[in-house]
């Protein structure tokens, strides 16, 4: 049986999924010259704010695989960017920005910014409505996951 010719462009998976990967490159493009790629910068950043836990709860809040999320943090620490202490047992391994991770932080917050404004002007006014939509795709497949579990 042959899919119907719609398929790939209504499919919420094919779509979200080539949706976030152009995403993706044209933050990685801006965030090149820091040497950081998004979701590096994005780990930075809840690292700096303190907010996480586990490498699963961090890895979830990130967007990516804790094995990429370890990847990650170990390139983030080899650059100075980021410090671990502590290790296994109740309290973890707990990590934090260095002075050198804070300062690239804010050197690269106007490249974020623009890359954010480039993308709320090129979506014509539908800005706040595609991040909508967005959550609330998020959260219709975080159900659909858990009713099939």
């Amino acid at each position: 049986m042959q899919p119907p010719d719609d398929m790939l462009w209504f499919c919420f998976g094919h779509r979200s999924r080539k949706a976030a990967r152009a995403v993706t490159r044209a933050f990685n493009q801006r965030l090149k010259p820091f040497g950081l790629n998004i979701s590096q910068y994005v780990l930075l950043g809840v690292i700096a704010r303190g907010e996480h836990g586990s490498v699963a709860a961090m890895a979830e809040e990130v967007g990516v695989e804790p094995s990429a999320l370890l990847r990650n943090l170990k390139l983030l620490e080899a650059r100075g960017l980021v410090a671990g202490e502590g290790g296994r047992g109740r309290g973890g391994r707990r990590l934090a920005v260095t002075p050198a991770g804070a300062d690239l932080i804010g050197t690269t917050i106007p490249s974020w910014r623009q890359a954010q404004a480039d993308l709320a002007a090129l979506l014509e006014g539908q800005a706040d409505e595609t991040r909508q939509a967005l959550v609330r795709l998020e959260r219709a497949a975080l159900a659909l996951e858990r009713a099939e579990r």
